[in-house]
């Protein structure tokens, strides 16, 4: 370690201009600091440290989304690289999933003490072992099939496929909703679950069989508000993973 006062930090993210000022910042107040504009150039940078003379940092800061590897599989990717500390920084706020996999959480912009406070907390506990989701976003059974059927790239384009479908279809459920017909929320459900069952899409399809089976009125839009969140959920996959990551 460069400085026995300040950890030596690996600072990732994609924005330049991020990448400049907090590097700047970070080195103002007394870091050792290396930067790297993605997943993959950050492990290539701990992979060849010993041979090129750079230092292993104490701590890695990571945006969390980035192109290319990012959320939780490049900080599983870390976790196999570096004993390094790995605190998430974002812009607003992350999936408590992701949160949960990290030593900590800085919301940009940040100052020093919120970094510091951040470094000198008490490490994660080690992770127990993964259990399996009951209730899985996407059934892992069906998206194993799915990965042997077709390519990456095919594959996300299928997610992005349901991911455009569904947005329309929710516009239609709520004009059915304020229309209080029942028989069109069954139908229109029934269309949602069917094609989100096809690929996976558990949570969608257990909320849509819902509808369509027949809820008590007053929970129509509470169901609606579920389906809009689920749809937010996997905006969210398709725009943080990589096509390897589906």
């Amino acid at each position: 370690m460069p400085s026995a006062q300040k950890p030596a930090l690996l600072l990732i993210d994609d924005d330049p201009i991020s990448l400049e000022i907090l590097s700047m910042t970070l080195t103002i107040y007394g870091h050792a600091v290396q930067t790297a504009s993605s997943g993959d150039q950050a492990l290539a940078l701990l992979a060849t440290a010993p041979q090129t003379g750079a230092f292993l940092p104490d701590a890695i800061l990571m945006d969390t989304q980035m192109p290319g590897l990012s959320g939780a599989a490049l900080v599983h990717a870390l976790r196999q690289a570096t004993p390094a500390r790995i605190l998430a920084i974002s812009g607003s706020p992350i999936p408590a999933s992701l949160a949960q996999l990290t030593d900590g959480f800085l919301l940009k912009p940040f100052d020093p003490a919120q970094l510091n406070a951040a470094l000198n907390a008490a490490p994660a506990a080690s992770p127990a072992p993964p259990q399996p989701d009951p209730d899985p976003f996407i059934d892992p059974a069906t998206l194993a099939k799915l990965r042997a059927m077709m390519k990456p790239a095919a594959l996300r384009q299928l997610f992005q496929a349901v991911a455009d479908d569904l947005g329309p279809r929710l516009a239609t459920l709520q004009a059915a909703i304020i229309a209080a017909d029942p028989a069109e929320i069954s139908r229109i459900a029934h269309a949602i679950k069917g094609g989100c069952a096809m690929v996976g899409l558990t949570r969608i399809r257990n909320t849509a069989a819902a509808l369509e089976a027949g809820v008590p009125r007053e929970t129509w839009l509470a169901h609606l508000a579920e389906l809009h969140n689920h749809l937010r959920e996997l905006n969210d996959i398709l725009m943080m993973e990589s096509p390897e990551q589906i």
